[in-house]
């Protein structure tokens, strides 16, 4: 009577080998998952940045010539401020945010800025952020403003804020009134 109670080497090799392919099939999934894990946290960092840009650019004036409340658009001769930026003041109105020596009454003029450039270093950093600033119509039956070629009383702000790990950039739109 040879009772055997246990189990081979056959089954022991078998049984190790299944285990480590299911352990090591988990353990991908497990690393591809954690690599993500950042992306959520980068996407609302970009969503934040955009809108921490465009409440920076809401505070501000219409224009350099009009005065607070509104004013004529037949005074504007520009959309960028006429003199240079003072780096003391930096952004006063919306058109200091045109960051192009060729300015005219059709600027629509994508500007890069580093982070230094709005003065919240730590929130902007690792982002690209562009603006374009131009004057804006209703082009269509729709409530669809467009940038156009000539002076209106509304501005089109855009804001592109992009970041290059995630491949993703993310865009806020306002119109602002001359009133």
């Amino acid at each position: 009577m040879n009772n055997n109670k246990g189990f081979t080497l056959i089954e022991i090799i078998i049984f190790i080998v299944v285990f480590s392919v299911g352990v090591m099939g988990i353990m991908m999934l497990f690393f591809n998952t954690l690599g993500k894990t950042s992306d959520p946290t980068l996407r609302l960092r970009g969503v934040q940045v955009a809108e921490a840009v465009m409440e920076e650019i809401k505070g501000k004036k219409w224009d350099e010539s009009t005065p607070n409340g509104g004013g004529d658009n037949k005074s504007i001769t520009n959309i960028c401020t006429e003199e240079p930026i003072d780096q003391e003041k930096k952004f006063d109105d919306i058109d200091d945010f045109v960051k192009d020596t060729n300015c005219n009454a059709n600027a629509k003029v994508y500007s890069d800025y580093t982070s230094s450039d709005f003065g919240f270093d730590k929130l902007t950093s690792g982002f690209d952020i562009s603006v374009k600033v131009g004057f804006a119509d209703n082009t269509t039956s729709e409530f669809e403003f467009e940038f156009v070629n000539y002076r209106t009383n509304y501005k089109l702000i855009e804001i592109k804020v992009a970041k290059d790990v995630l491949n993703e950039t993310y865009v806020l739109r306002m119109l602002k009134g001359n009133f």
